[in-house]
C-alpha cells in the first residue's frame, strides 16, 4: 500500500515536473539528447550525492539510473554535454523554474508555521549570503513547515552581499506575490537604516539577531535599562522557559526601543545547554519591528536563522560538494545551484506529503534512520522504471 501510494504521487508530480522542465528554450539546431534528460540528470544529482558532473557521467552509464528514462544509449547524459548545456541555460527560466513547486508548496499547508503551539501562524523568509565554487552568493529561503530556497543571486565580489539582498527582496516581492514573507530573520549585518526602509517598505517585519549588544546604540539603551531595571520607571517583561527539544533552559528580557523611526522589541534572551560539553552557556540580542511577537516565539524565530544555514548551504556543501565546484563560468555555476535547490524543494515537499500517513511513512524508511539521503534510498525502490521517459 505504501508503495503504491508513492509511485501514485511521483507519477501526478512526475507530469508537472516534465511540464515545468519543457518550458525551459534549447537553442540547439539537431539535440540528440531531449533537454528534459539532461535537467534532471541534474536534478538527481544532490540524492545520489553526487560532487561533480564526472560523477554524473560515471553514474548516468548505469542500468538503475538509465531505466528512468528508458535510454538504450550508453548513457543518459556526458558530462560535457551537461555543461555545455549549463552554459546556454536562460537564468530567467532557471529562476522561475526553482520557484515552480510554491504552488505545490502553497498547496499543501507548509508554507506558513506556528512559531508556538496555538499561536498564529506566519509567513517567515530567511536571507544570507555564502560563497560557493569562488563564487559570492545572496539566497531567499522561505521557512515554512519545510524550507524552500526560492531565490538565489550572484554578489559581485565579498563585501556586495547587502546590495544583492535588496535586489532578492525587490524580486522577490514582484515574483512570489502572495508567497512573500511577513517576517525576515536576519543577521547584524542587515542591522542598518537602508534594510529596515526596505522591509518595511515592502510591508515586512524584519527580526535581527546580534551577539553584541555594543553593535548599535539601541542595544546599548537596553543593556543599561536591563542592568539597572530596578531603579527605571520604563517597564521590562521577564520570561523563563525550559525547551524540552533542545534541552536548555532559558531567560528573556525584553523592553521596547526606536531605530531609525521604527518601534522595536529589545530582547536579550540567555540559554543554558544541560547536555552540551562545550558553549552550554549563550547569550544573544534580538531585535524585531513586530510588536505583536511573544517572548516565546521571539527566541523561536531567532533559532529560525540557523536553517539556512543548516538545511541548504551545509546541506548543498555535503550532498554536492558546492563548495568546491569550480566555474570560470558564473552563470554555469548559477544553473547548476538553482536546479539543486529547486530539487531538494521538490523532494522536501514529497517527504512531508509522505510524513502525513505516519504508518506508511514508517514502512517506507523500514527501520532505518529519517535523514534526507535515507529516504531517497527508500523512495528508489517504489519508483517505476521509465519514470521520465
Amino acid at each position: 500500500m505504501c508503495e503504491n501510494r508513492i509511485a501514485g504521487l511521483f507519477v501526478k508530480e512526475k507530469a508537472q515536473l516534465l511540464k515545468r522542465i519543457s518550458r525551459f528554450t534549447d537553442i540547439r539546431k539537431n539535440p540528440q539528447i531531449k533537454l528534459t534528460h539532461i535537467v534532471l540528470s541534474v536534478l538527481l544529482m544532490p540524492f545520489y550525492s553526487l560532487q561533480s558532473l564526472l560523477s554524473l557521467d560515471r553514474v548516468s552509464r548505469r542500468s538503475e539510473f538509465k531505466k528512468y528514462f528508458n535510454c538504450t544509449r550508453k548513457m543518459v547524459a556526458s558530462d560535457s554535454t551537461i555543461s555545455r548545456a549549463l552554459h546556454w541555460l536562460d537564468p530567467q527560466q532557471l529562476q522561475r523554474f526553482q520557484c515552480s513547486s510554491l504552488p505545490l508548496f502553497e498547496q499543501q499547508q507548509l508554507s506558513r508555521i506556528q512559531l508556538v503551539p496555538k499561536g498564529p501562524y506566519r509567513r517567515i523568509g530567511i536571507l544570507d549570503g555564502s560563497q560557493m565554487a569562488q563564487h559570492h552568493l545572496v539566497a531567499l529561503c522561505l521557512a515554512g513547515k519545510t524550507d524552500y530556497p526560492v531565490m538565489v543571486l550572484q554578489a559581485p565580489c565579498r563585501g556586495k552581499e547587502l546590495p544583492t539582498a535588496k535586489r532578492i527582496v525587490q524580486q522577490a516581492a514582484k515574483l512570489l506575490g502572495s508567497s512573500f514573507p511577513e517576517l525576515f530573520v536576519l543577521d547584524s549585518l542587515y542591522f542598518n537604516k537602508p534594510c529596515f526602509e526596505l522591509l518595511r517598505g515592502h510591508e515586512a517585519h524584519v527580526l535581527i539577531k546580534c551577539e553584541q549588544p555594543s553593535f548599535r546604540e539601541v542595544l546599548a539603551d537596553a543593556k543599561y535599562l536591563f542592568d539597572n531595571k530596578e531603579q527605571v520607571v520604563t517597564p521590562v517583561i521577564e520570561k523563563r522557559g525550559f525547551d524540552p527539544l533542545r534541552l536548555c533552559a532559558w531567560s528573556m528580557e525584553i523592553a521596547s526601543g526606536d531605530y531609525a523611526g521604527h518601534p522595536l522589541q529589545i530582547a536579550h534572551l540567555v540559554e543554558d545547554y544541560l547536555k552540551r560539553k562545550t558553549n552550554q552557556h549563550v547569550e544573544c540580542w534580538i531585535v524585531t519591528t513586530d510588536l505583536d511577537l511573544l517572548p516565546e516565539e521571539i527566541r523561536e524565530a531567532a533559532h529560525l536563522r540557523w536553517h539556512i544555514e543548516n538545511n541548504l548551504f551545509k546541506r548543498l556543501s555535503h550532498h554536492t560538494a558546492t563548495k568546491r565546484f569550480y566555474f570560470k563560468d558564473p552563470n554555469a555555476f548559477f544553473a547548476l545551484l538553482r536546479l539543486f535547490c529547486a530539487a531538494i524543494a521538490l523532494l522536501d515537499i514529497v517527504i512531508q506529503i509522505l510524513k502525513r500517513d505516519e504508518p506508511a511513512f514508517k514502512g517506507l524508511l523500514n527501520g532505518i534512520k529519517e535523514t534526507w539521503k535515507n529516504v531517497f534510498s527508500q523512495l528508489e525502490q517504489a519508483i517505476e522504471a521509465n519514470i521520465f521517459a
